[in-house]
C-alpha cells in the first residue's frame, strides 16, 4: 500500500483553479484587513459595500389596462352567454323528457347511455362555462382596481 502525499495540493481542472486563486485573493485580503486593525465590530461599515435600492417595476401602461379590461369584459360577456345556452339546454332537455313509467324499464341501456352521455357532455360544458365566466370576471374587477388606483 502506497502512502499520500498531502505535501502538494491536488491538480484540480480550471474551475478548481480558479476557486483556489479566488479564495486565496480573499484571504489575502482577509489577512491585510486584519493586520490595519480591523475587528468584528467594524464589519458592516468598513467591509461590505452599501445596499443600493432596487428599482420599482413600471407597470402596464393605462392604455393597456383599459384594453386588457375591454378584452376581459367581452370574454366575459362570451362565456356566460354560453352558461346560460347550456343551462337552457339542459333545461330543454329535461322538459322534452318523458315521465318515468315501469315501461321504460324495457329500454335498452345502450339507449338510455347514449341520452344521458350527451346530459353528462352539455353539463361539463357548462360547469367549464361557469368557471370561465368566473375567471373573466374577475380579471375584469383586478383590472378595474387598477385603473381606479391609478385615477
Amino acid at each position: 500500500m502506497t502512502e499520500l502525499d498531502f505535501s502538494t495540493p491536488p491538480r484540480l481542472n480550471s474551475f478548481g483553479e480558479t476557486i483556489r486563486r479566488i479564495e486565496a485573493e480573499r484571504i489575502a485580503e482577509a489577512q491585510a484587513a486584519i493586520a490595519d486593525g480591523w475587528t468584528e465590530e467594524d464589519h458592516p461599515a468598513k467591509c461590505c459595500p452599501p445596499k443600493t435600492a432596487q428599482p420599482k417595476p413600471k407597470g402596464r401602461p393605462i392604455e393597456e389596462v383599459q384594453r386588457l379590461l375591454g378584452r376581459a369584459l367581452d370574454k366575459g360577456k362570451e362565456w356566460t352567454d354560453a352558461m346560460n345556452r347550456l343551462q337552457n339546454e339542459l333545461n330543454q332537455i329535461d322538459n322534452d323528457r318523458p315521465k318515468f313509467d315501469h315501461g321504460m324499464m324495457q329500454v335498452s341501456l345502450k339507449t338510455r347511455r347514449k341520452g344521458m352521455g350527451r346530459e353528462m357532455q352539455t353539463w361539463r360544458n357548462l360547469e367549464h362555462a361557469k368557471e370561465r365566466s368566473i375567471h373573466y370576471q374577475h380579471l375584469a374587477k383586478k383590472y378595474q382596481d387598477q385603473i381606479d388606483k391609478r385615477s
